[in-house]
């Protein structure tokens, strides 16, 4: 089974239009303050309409409620969510509250952090989770912060993360994020066979939001000789 491939923080529409060519399954436009990659609502818009598969687009968001959320997605129509807050209370909410808004049906990614070891916070984050969403992602957590580190998750703590996972819910999809590489890509091959998704973004990028396209195509020919 090939690896699907995620690349997020997109802010350029000529690389845009360069990774969409390049048949990845994901396009990611970051919406969080925080983050360097940061684009605004309108911008998301802008871009979102220039995909020519409109389904690929990804909003990723750390909106403080699912009010909130489903206004965000009401004024995208991107109906694939990565969040980076809500608790599992939100998003069932949130899935109710889209049932009453759209028509489409809404793709949730949660993102759960992770560093050197999985404790029984995480345990319990993977149980609450994993029954209501399609998507988790594992992201290298700093100062209780997801998204954007550079750094990634030993592999042995992502991999035992991902089978923990799929005896929650073996119908869901696991994501690898955190500094993903071309040249750590390479080194944890091997494993990649207990993820569905990579998610590549600070780790392939030229400067914050522009990216390597030279090294995102490495990476889609590593994936699909996996």
């Amino acid at each position: 089974m090939t690896i699907k491939v995620k690349v997020c923080g997109i802010t350029d529409e000529k690389e845009m239009k360069k990774i969409e060519k390049m048949n990845v399954d994901r396009i990611g436009f970051i919406n969080i303050e925080r983050s360097k990659r940061n684009i605004s609502i309108n911008r998301i818009n802008y871009l979102g309409k220039k995909l020519k598969n409109k389904h690929t687009g990804t909003l990723v968001l750390e909106p403080d409620n699912a009010y909130k959320t489903i206004e965000t997605i009401n004024r995208t129509q991107i109906f694939n969510i990565q969040l980076h807050s809500l608790n599992h209370y939100d998003l069932r909410y949130l899935q109710w509250l889209n049932q009453y808004h759209n028509c489409n049906h809404l793709n949730i990614t949660k993102v759960i952090g992770l560093s050197k070891s999985i404790d029984k916070k995480v345990i319990d984050e993977i149980k609450m989770y994993g029954l209501n969403c399609e998507n988790i992602l594992l992201d290298y957590v700093d100062d209780g912060l997801t998204g954007g580190t550079n750094k990634q998750i030993p592999i042995e703590t992502a991999v035992r993360a991902s089978k923990i996972i799929k005896s929650v819910n073996r119908n869901i999809n696991v994501i690898l994020a955190g500094g993903l590489n071309l040249e750590y890509l390479e080194t944890v091959q091997e494993n990649l066979c207990y993820f569905d998704m990579i998610d590549l973004n600070s780790g392939v990028e030229i400067s914050p939001g522009r990216k390597n396209v030279t090294q995102i195509k490495k990476i889609l020919k590593m994936t699909k000789e996996l």
